[in-house]
């Protein structure tokens, strides 16, 4: 919602300090994601984060929550306008810095995504080879977020997938305090 509506400060505040988040369009430092979201705040995609029904497991001053989102985009595919449907999860590692929870870490899950014309009568043209470049859970974002002229993140997480299995166990090693696999 923060991202969303321009409210940067605020979103700013959700992470801890040295967090670090991955999206389609980007990994990195949570201070640089924010930045980049500023930077291109008010352009011609417009985009909404739905987010709720969380799992949440606690331990001490750590938590790791699993979080269903879907994200909806509006954007423009060559000559046609399209809205674009993701579902998927945020698995976030949070800590308790001073007096709040905030987010140590935000890794995605990518379920299965879509594609619409927002006009029926001038539906996009979809490049298939191109769309193939992308894992199934997130094609379609990704297509439009690269058309735009993002650079589309490696390695982005599937369901049912080795990378999903991992996050899961990473998740329950650091609530442990004991090493994962990247730390």
């Amino acid at each position: 919602l923060f991202r969303d509506t321009g409210r940067f400060d605020k979103l700013r505040a959700l992470f801890a300090p040295g967090a670090t988040i991955q999206t389609t369009w980007y990994a990195g430092s949570a201070d640089g994601f924010v930045n980049r979201s500023e930077a291109s705040f008010g352009g011609t995609v417009r985009a909404q984060h739905f987010i709720g029904t969380s799992s949440i497991d606690v331990n001490g001053d750590r938590a790791t929550a699993d979080t269903r989102i879907m994200l909806l985009l509006r954007a423009p595919v060559d000559s046609a306008w399209a809205d674009v449907t993701c579902y998927g999860r945020f698995f976030d590692f949070f800590i308790r810095h001073e007096t709040a929870w905030q987010i140590q870490k935000r890794i995605p899950v990518y379920d299965k995504d879509r594609i619409d014309a927002v006009d029926p009568s001038n539906p996009p043209m979809l490049d298939t080879d191109r769309l193939s470049n992308f894992g199934e859970g997130y094609r379609h974002i990704a297509y439009v977020q690269a058309l735009g002229g993002a650079i589309v993140t490696k390695g982005l997480i599937e369901p049912n997938s080795a990378a999903e299995r991992r996050l899961y166990e990473d998740g329950s090693r650091w609530l442990s305090r004991e090493p994962t696999a990247q730390s």
